[in-house]
């Protein structure tokens, strides 16, 4: 497999020679996570796509300002944070930015890609337990776990603060544990459940 260029010579080349597929390659690493973030906001696969096509625009139209970025990520995922909003009603946009009635699409295969050595029925009930998170604590652990980002970068994107956010990742891994540890007990192999607990850990989160 190809290795892809450092990000930063990716912008540069975006920037200073309007280098069209280095600007193709920086859309291909990360339309689809913040297509999945939109829609988590929207709930619509069309309007989402259009959110995620108007940032890309913009950061084309405004290219020669890429360097002045220091955190490409975070600056694309709070872009199409505010994009997505606009897309709103004031009455749904109030609800998103509560976060309490948003879909977040949380694939155990993408937070833990160890999940090939646990088996199947413990997969399902990690699963399960995730499923079974609110909205607002799926999010923050989707962007802590998946997206690998820091606290404050989240809440920063959220404007929320950075306690909400260790409190709601609080709630996810006790839940998570606390399936994790029920599974293992009744299977007899307990004392593997800190272990297994460490892989579904955001790795800024105490432990």
């Amino acid at each position: 497999m190809k290795k892809q260029p450092e990000l930063k010579i990716l912008l540069w080349r975006i920037a200073h020679v309007s280098d069209e597929k280095a600007f193709k390659m920086l859309f291909d690493i990360y339309a689809d996570r913040l297509y999945q973030f939109a829609f988590s906001f929207l709930k619509n696969k069309q309007i989402a796509e259009e959110a995620v096509a108007d940032v890309f625009f913009k950061i084309w139209l405004n290219r020669t300002t890429l360097p002045k970025i220091s955190n490409i990520k975070a600056y694309l995922f709070k872009a199409t944070y505010n994009t997505t909003l606009n897309y709103l009603d004031e009455e749904k946009r109030r609800k998103a930015v509560s976060l309490d009635d948003i879909e977040v699409d949380l694939d155990i295969d993408r937070i833990c890609p160890e999940t090939e050595l646990i088996n199947k029925e413990l997969k399902g009930k990690i699963e399960q337990a995730i499923e079974s998170l609110p909205p607002r604590c799926k999010m923050i652990y989707k962007l802590a776990k998946v997206e690998r980002m820091k606290y404050k970068e989240i809440a920063g994107l959220l404007n929320i603060s950075v306690k909400t956010i260790d409190n709601q990742l609080a709630i996810a891994i006790k839940k998570i544990g606390e399936e994790i540890k029920k599974y293992l007990l009744e299977d007899g192999s307990g004392k593997q459940s800190l272990i297994l607990l460490k892989l579904f850990v955001p790795s800024e989160s105490v432990f």
